[in-house]
């Protein structure tokens, strides 16, 4: 079983951030990142009804700003959202403050409620991020 797993480093620079949600009973959080893309979100949608399933879409930006309508639906349908930053950057590889302004204009659009409430970044070990 393939568990992700922070960057020991990302864990140490912000100490206060929650990376494991302790348990006793087996849980599954589904996750989906990039959306919404109106060629596959529909039908994710679709699916998750159809099992009366739950899950957390990690949004980009630019793709909620084209895409307001299908963004409420994944709303509407009592999904949680999360922001995956404005256009899919890789923070490794900029400036943090470009990085967080990114996160922000993305967060503009998202409003998870409270900022970084959920929040999925790119790692340098992961290629196709």
């Amino acid at each position: 079983m393939f568990i992700e797993q922070p960057p020991f480093f990302y864990r140490m620079l912000f100490p206060e951030t929650i990376w494991r949600i302790p348990g006793d009973k087996k849980t599954v959080y589904l996750t989906f990142d990039d959306g919404p893309i109106p060629q596959v979100t529909p039908w994710v949608l679709d699916v998750l009804d159809y099992y009366e399933v739950k899950a957390t879409f990690f949004c980009v930006g630019d793709n909620v700003a084209r895409n307001p309508n299908l963004f409420q639906v994944i709303r509407d349908r009592g999904h949680q959202v999360g922001n995956h930053t404005m256009n899919h950057v890789k923070g490794m590889s900029m400036s943090p403050e470009k990085y967080v302004r990114n996160v922000m204009n993305a967060h503009d659009l998202i409003q998870v409620g409270c900022f970084a409430l959920l929040m999925v970044t790119c790692y340098p070990d992961k290629p196709n991020c």
